[in-house]
Order: C-alpha cells, then sequence, then structure tokens
C-alpha cells in the first residue's frame, strides 16, 4: 500500500510538472499594474559600469524591460530572441533593456560570450519589488513588459518570451 502511494505521488508531481512546462508562459493583464508612468520612468538601476540609468532615458520609447538572471534557464532560452528583436527593433524606437537579478560580474560575462548591445540594469531586491508593481505578483522570471510611448503598461508575461512573440506584441507600437 506504501508503495502505491508513492507511487501515485510521483505520478501526480510528474503530471503536475508537465503541466507546469506545457503551460510554459503565462499571460497577465496589463491592467495587472499599478505604476503610473512618471513611477515607472523615475525607477533607477545601475548599468553594468557602476552608473546610476532612469528607466527616463528611454521615455518617448517602446520599452521592453526584460527581468532576468544568467541562471535562469528560461530566461538564458529567450536572449537569442531579444538580441534579435533589438537587432530588428533599435532603429524604429524600441528599446529592450534587461535588468539582470544577478551579480555584475557574472552578468558582463554572460553579456560579452552572448554579444547582447541592448543596455543591461542590475537589479537586486527593489527589482523585484519593481516587477510586482509591474504586474508580475508571482515574483517569478524571466518577466517582461512592454511599454509604449506614453508610459502605459501594453503587455505583461511571465515565462521564456519568443521573437513572433514580441513582434506581435510590438507591431502596433511602431
Amino acid at each position: 500500500m506504501l508503495k502505491n502511494n508513492s507511487l501515485i505521488i510521483i505520478l501526480g508531481a510528474l503530471i503536475a510538472l508537465a503541466l507546469g512546462i506545457g503551460i510554459g508562459l503565462w499571460r497577465i493583464e496589463p491592467g495587472d499594474t499599478d505604476i503610473t508612468p512618471d513611477q515607472l520612468y523615475a525607477a533607477n538601476f545601475v548599468d553594468l559600469a557602476g552608473k546610476s540609468q532612469q528607466l527616463g532615458n528611454w521615455k518617448g520609447k517602446v520599452l521592453v524591460l526584460n527581468f532576468w538572471a544568467t541562471w535562469c534557464p528560461p530566461c538564458l532560452e529567450e536572449i537569442p530572441d531579444f538580441i534579435q528583436a533589438d537587432a530588428a527593433y533599435r532603429d524604429k524606437g524600441v528599446a529592450i533593456v534587461g535588468l539582470a537579478l544577478d551579480e555584475p560580474a557574472k552578468v558582463a560575462e554572460f553579456a560579452k560570450s552572448f554579444g547582447i548591445k541592448y543596455p543591461l540594469l542590475i537589479g537586486g531586491p527593489e527589482a523585484y519589488n519593481f516587477s510586482t508593481r509591474l504586474g508580475n505578483k508571482a515574483r517569478g522570471i524571466p518577466f517582461t513588459a512592454i511599454i509604449d510611448r506614453q508610459g502605459k503598461v501594453v503587455y505583461l508575461g511571465l515565462g521564456a518570451v519568443r521573437k513572433k512573440e514580441l513582434d506581435k506584441a510590438l507591431a502596433p507600437l511602431l
């Protein structure tokens, strides 16, 4: 009987894992955010050089803000798509900004090895809190927010975002 119960528990866990992987990407409604454009653009994080950068530096552009870490497998899976999107949209008024929840040295090494050209900022607990205010109630990563030119959050996604999905979300904002 104990063996059967263990088997049922293991089978249930495997099914739950498969469903979680199958769902893969959670969509969050942009209305779930409680941050104003002024608060968004006032947020400060440091770049890889240790210099403070305000998100207001990208005011007037479509801002794709991606929360990620070097130790996060789904984050690493989506980075090539963000690199491609940066190359495709940089000259069209779109700014992709990575907000790494990681150590600066690891992020710098990773960025160099992957050839990331878009801005990378470093966040700690304040970045998790900021992502929660943007709508990331699960506080998971990767988490992506797309902000239109007026500072309105128009897209929120928890999980790896692919280039095709970025294209679809960005097309009406160009």
